[in-house]
């Protein structure tokens, strides 16, 4: 059952790069501070506690994560990340005032830093930021790093171990995850470091790329030789995210930019939001009957799908993509 345990404001679709795995929409919209303000009451009287920040690059909207971090402290919620490409400064000084001002404003959750071979950062700045970062929120872990992965994998990987050893750690590989997470990558100084930010230790999250319906057969995500796993949106699912248009989706994946999954705007408020959810076909696909379920039964219908694949977002996304009738039925 579809019931948000957080809310993530996207307040801007500008970003300084053009990442070609990105399904953000560029559009001239952006959300406003006092919306946000209104539409975070409402979900904090609904029960959520948490608060995260996406985008496009946040940062390009540094007025809205002081005032909403504010906020956020004032009424005693949580965070969770404030996603960042890391990149959006053009020189020390503006990347020093702006990770502080987020600071002096409450934020202490964790800087989600998106770092691949997709982004094409310098080594260099990346190693400038996660300085930056640790010295104004005066620990060694308070950036953690999320990449998807590439065909150029070995290059994004000899450029994080080049990262690494500029800030005096080293890449350790470990055992793969049960779930979306391929395997994790530490940069840590020692094993024996304590768990009090005082020593280096940066998770690195690698996800596999998640193609959008309309490219999927084009690039093999078809191509799985089994399917997903169901794991009714444990994941990304759960939030409302809130899109720079005032949108609001049930979910932070890449599908979420899909008209199918649209619950209502910040106008609107939270019972409302949830009331839409229950409603949405969709939606209860994915947190009711789980997708593995609709795949199932859409296949003992007669549907026939082009292949197998076992990204579940993919999956969501080309149901999403496909015609009302034929959709769930």
């Amino acid at each position: 059952m579809f019931h948000p345990e957080e809310v993530i404001f996207a307040p801007t679709g500008r970003c300084n790069l053009s990442c070609a795995h990105c399904r953000v929409r560029r559009g001239p919209e952006e959300l406003s501070v006092a919306e946000a303000l209104a539409f975070l009451d409402t979900c904090a009287d609904g029960g959520i506690e948490r608060v995260g920040f996406s985008g496009g690059e946040p940062f390009l909207r540094l007025d809205f994560l002081v005032a909403l971090s504010k906020a956020a402290v004032a009424r005693g919620l949580f965070f969770d990340r404030l996603m960042t490409n890391g990149d959006w400064w053009e020189d020390e000084r503006e990347l020093n005032a702006g990770l502080a001002a987020v600071f002096d404003a409450g934020f202490d959750g964790v800087i989600g830093l998106s770092y691949d071979a997709y982004h094409g950062q310098a080594p260099a700045r990346v190693k400038s930021f996660i300085e930056a970062a640790s010295a104004v929120w005066g620990r060694k872990d308070a950036v953690e790093i999320l990449s998807v992965r590439s065909p150029d994998d070995g290059s994004y990987l000899r450029d994080l171990e080049a990262v690494s050893a500029s800030l005096g750690g080293h890449v350790e590989i470990l055992a793969g995850e049960p779930s979306r997470i391929v395997d994790a990558t530490f940069l840590s100084r020692s094993e024996t470091d304590p768990d009090d930010g005082s020593g280096l230790n940066i998770q690195v999250q690698r996800f596999p790329r998640s193609r959008t319906a309309l490219e999927g057969d084009e690039v093999g995500a078809w191509g799985d030789a089994s399917w997903f796993v169901d794991d009714f949106c444990a994941g990304p699912g759960n939030v409302f995210y809130v899109h720079p248009d005032g949108q609001v989706a049930p979910c932070c994946g890449f599908a979420n930019e899909n008209p199918g999954l649209m619950l209502g705007t910040v106008r609107d408020s939270y019972d409302a939001l949830i009331e839409n959810a229950a409603a949405n076909t969709q939606v209860r696909a994915c947190f009711d009957e789980g997708l593995g379920s609709v795949r199932k039964r859409l296949e003992a219908g007669g549907r026939r799908f082009p292949g197998k694949t076992r990204d579940i977002c993919f999956f969501c996304d080309h149901l999403c993509s496909t015609p009302a009738r034929k959709r769930l039925a």
